[in-house]
């Protein structure tokens, strides 16, 4: 987004992830992971929303991690676990807790309104979960702009069919996985220590 003139100025440096954790995802339902705290700029239910497209798929399940930041999220994530016995909302959890969890999932949707890069992305990258996220552009900047599991902002139904595809096309699944592999060494401790060096070194 910065103009052409001032890009040659700037240096990118990749949030890391330091975690020996792997993905695993759980046997008997395709478990799908949303983190973050819940407010606006993060469109929480939108992963809730795409749910009720999903009527067949009753093998789902969604579980989402993290803190209502007002009484009107709270009451919301309480009244989808009344009305869709898919949806699991958890609450904040302690990080290692959270790093788990993912691993244990299938997939993580990252359904942002305003993102500068998502830690969880990072995060997801070194666990090897594969990522359907909002197409805006702090998602393009961490999983790339040709990256497979994009969806229009705030388009639920689109959510919704990502979400069969990769639960029921092991081909589309793959390359989901494959891309999210493909991005796991940017997100290395090791990279974003070379990358401070490089950007000190320069200012020198």
């Amino acid at each position: 987004e910065l103009a052409l003139h001032l890009r040659a100025k700037t240096r990118v440096i990749y949030q890391s992830a330091d975690t020996q954790l792997r993905q695993h995802p759980v046997e008997g339902r395709f478990r799908i992971a949303v983190v973050g705290h819940l407010r606006a700029e993060k469109d929480p239910f939108c992963a809730a929303l795409a749910l009720g497209h999903l009527a067949a798929h009753d093998d789902i399940e969604l579980v989402q991690l993290g803190g209502a930041l007002s009484p009107d999220m709270a009451r919301t994530a309480k009244q989808w676990m009344r009305d869709e016995p898919r949806y699991r909302w958890l609450g904040s959890k302690p990080h290692g807790d959270t790093l788990r969890r993912m691993a244990a999932s299938h997939l993580l949707v990252v359904s942002s309104v305003m993102e500068g890069g998502a830690n969880v992305i990072c995060e997801a990258g070194r666990l090897g979960l594969p990522v359907l996220a909002s197409r805006v552009s702090g998602n393009l900047g961490m999983l790339g702009r040709n990256y497979p599991g994009y969806y229009p902002l705030h388009n639920d139904r689109a959510l919704a069919r990502l979400m069969a595809r990769a639960q029921r096309s092991p081909s589309f699944y793959k390359q989901l996985k494959q891309a999210v592999l493909a991005r796991r060494p940017l997100f290395a401790p090791a990279a974003e220590r070379r990358a401070v060096l490089e950007l000190v070194r320069g200012l020198a």
